[in-house]
């Protein structure tokens, strides 16, 4: 997609944030102005915030720095215009992510002589700033919103609201790209609402990390010289051997029996490869280094810290008869009717007789309530004591609903789904540590051994399996289409389940997998019937014209196409509500040998469908289906062709 057509979807996207009450940032108005053939359209920053969530949509790393960023307009004389045209350019210089340390060092200074230059000092008003935020969009992901430096949803969609079909001749690509922002919006708005009921709270999370303990060693002989022998610099030397460097063992010198090559440790603790950041010693060396206290042995030791970590958890919002507000009236009869009136609503939503049959005595309470004074209050009393009783046991039914993210899908996908995980990880841990104690030996004058490209195809196949596997579980299962090469060029090897998840609701667009399965239907279905004039109903029976078959020139016989199928998986899920298909009229019609028999294009009496009666197929491809009733004819043909009756 063209930049362009990126930054029109952004804009667009930022008009309905603005009608849904978000208030936005760095937008710029169209100024274009085709007398003068300058074009300038709209664009927006992608940043946004309501109720002190921020969202960002489009925004990347480079883009960090707009975090908390000041917009300002500057107040230029005729003294200080030029120095102040300096200065806020080299502002804009030194506040580029893109800038190097020494260029925004560079600029600091030139700012200080130019002010100096002028000798004023450089006025300005505030227009807009920015929220802070800490993170650019996760990968895999256009849009995502954060609070107090945590990302509390995240999603993608952003560029496709921008595309339309163009064979769709119900709606214009206006209307598709308006329904798809929409959708997006109210995604986000949904998030929004989700996080609502989130509850920031700190907990202390055990991170493991590998530690170098120094040893007090002050002497190694040959027998100590083995794999992992390591030491760290305590002073510094040439050739970059500075203080805090840390060399490990790489190669021993089993001709000579002398000089050990030892490479420095980079990131991760993995030794480099490169001959300028090794260091060859002998014993005799170690241990005058030693001695010297120039060099110290020192071994990893894996340690476990308690990190404090801000997360968010859904909350059980509850209302106890404390929170619920009081009502006064100047008389006590109005106040009994309203709370009877609730008391009423409360009853249908729980439905519990016990509480019925409170509410009804409580009614005869108060309709024979007709007694003096003294016998009113007694009476009263007894109804608000009953009422609020039973409001107690209504919500006291809530207090241990407890909603969580694992809620999307049953409990037997998200095992299967853990289950994958675990098995990627010990795969790729198993990959990473053979590829690391091969790299240890020298192995080039070798065949045979895997090489660098073979290893990391293996890792990049391993991925996609995992991927692989997770969707066709849900294809498999729930009859829907997901594109998991689509996932796959979204995530990374880091990449967990959750994320693979997340791809595959994003997909759903929205809907349940249910849904997205019986919409597939229903769609594939009304995409044979693109124009009203192939359908035609007439009693009971419906004829459609969706070029079920046709002569083969070359082999001079009729065979159905692969439009059946697409029928009579609408069929199945109109009769009973499956997505199976049906193996009667699969094993009737479907397949080579079956589509090119004879007896097809005779009528045929169903024994497994309900609602239909026989089926019929004719050479000029049309299909004539026979229902029980002319009602249930017209709703197969509305609902799953997409038919729609012509007033006459």
């Amino acid at each position: 997609m063209h930049y362009l057509d990126k930054q029109e979807a952004k804009v667009n996207i930022m008009y309905k944030l603005v009608d849904a009450g978000w208030q936005i940032f760095g937008y710029k108005q169209d100024e274009s102005d085709s007398m003068v053939d300058y074009y300038s359209p709209a664009s927006w920053s992608g940043v946004a915030t309501k109720n002190d969530y921020v969202l960002l949509v489009d925004v990347c790393k480079y883009n960090l720095s707009d975090s908390g960023r000041e917009v300002r307009k500057y107040d230029y004389n005729k003294q200080s215009y030029v120095a102040n045209s300096r200065i806020e350019k080299l502002t804009a210089m030194m506040n580029d992510a893109a800038s190097t340390e020494n260029e925004k060092s560079s600029c600091a200074v030139f700012i200080e002589k130019e002010m100096e230059k002028a000798n004023v000092e450089p006025s300005y008003t505030v227009i807009e700033t920015y929220p802070t935020f800490a993170f650019a969009n996760p990968k895999g992901a256009s849009w995502h919103i954060e609070k107090d430096g945590q990302i509390i949803a995240k999603g993608n969609g952003v560029y496709a609201t921008n595309t339309y079909d163009l064979e769709n001749k119900e709606k214009s690509a206006t209307q598709q790209k308006e329904e798809k922002v929409m959708s997006l919006v109210k995604r986000i708005e949904k998030a929004l609402t989700d996080a609502d009921a989130l509850k920031p709270e700190i907990v202390k999370v055990p991170v493991k990390t590998i530690q170098a303990v120094e040893k007090s060693v002050s002497e190694v002989t040959e027998s100590d010289i083995k794999e992992e022998l390591t030491f760290v610099m305590k002073v510094g030397y040439t050739r970059g051997a500075s203080k805090g460097n840390r060399y490990t063992l790489i190669h021993i010198d089993q001709q000579f029996n002398k000089y050990h090559t030892f490479a420095k440790l980079g990131k991760n603790n993995k030794p480099s490869k490169s001959i300028d950041k090794s260091w060859s010693l002998s014993v005799e060396r170690i241990n005058e280094l030693l001695s010297k206290g120039h060099i110290a042995i020192v071994e990893f030791v894996e340690v476990t810290e308690y990190v404090e970590k801000t997360v968010y958890k859904k909350t059980v919002r509850k209302q106890t008869v404390s929170d619920v507000p009081t009502i006064e009236t100047t008389q006590k009869s109005e106040h009994a009717e309203s709370l009877a009136v609730d008391q009423k609503e409360e009853r249908s939503v729980v439905q519990q007789k016990g509480s019925e049959t409170a509410t009804n005595q409580n009614n005869d309470a108060i309709h024979q309530n007709t007694g003096n004074n003294e016998n009113h209050a007694p009476q009263e009393d007894e109804f608000m004591n009953n009422t609020d009783n039973n409001i107690k046991k209504t919500f006291s039914l809530f207090d241990h609903i407890e909603i969580t993210n694992d809620q999307r899908i049953s409990s037997e996908d998200y095992d299967f789904c853990q289950e994958q995980e675990t098995n990627y990880r010990a795969i790729l841990k198993a990959y990473r540590n053979f590829n690391d104690e091969l790299d240890k030996i020298s192995h080039g004058s070798f065949y045979g051994v895997m090489s660098s490209y073979e290893y990391k195809n293996s890792l990049v196949k391993i991925k996609e399996s995992f991927i692989i596997n997770i969707c066709y579980h849900f294809k498999n299962k729930y009859k829907v289409t997901i594109d998991n090469d689509k996932i796959t060029k979204n995530l990374d090897f880091e990449g967990t389940f959750q994320d693979v998840l997340d791809n595959i609701f994003t997909q759903l667009d929205g809907y349940s997998f249910t849904e997205k399965a019986e919409k597939e239907i229903k769609d594939n279905t009304k995409e044979i019937f693109k124009y009203g004039d192939k359908i035609s109903i007439k009693n009971n029976k419906l004829i459609l014209d969706g070029y079920f078959a046709h002569l083969d020139s070359i082999w001079k016989e009729y065979r159905l196409s692969d439009k059946v199928d697409k029928i009579f998986k609408s069929l199945q899920l109109f009769d009973s509500g499956t997505f199976v298909e049906n193996e009667e009229l699969k094993q009737k019609y479907c397949g080579y040998d079956n589509s090119r028999k004879l007896d097809n294009y005779e009528r045929y009496a169903t024994q497994t469908l309900n609602k239909v009666k026989s089926i019929k197929f004719f050479k000029n491809g049309k299909l004539e289906i026979e229902f029980n009733t002319n009602q249930e004819a017209m709703i197969f043909a509305s609902d799953y062709c997409g038919y729609k009756k012509v007033a006459v």
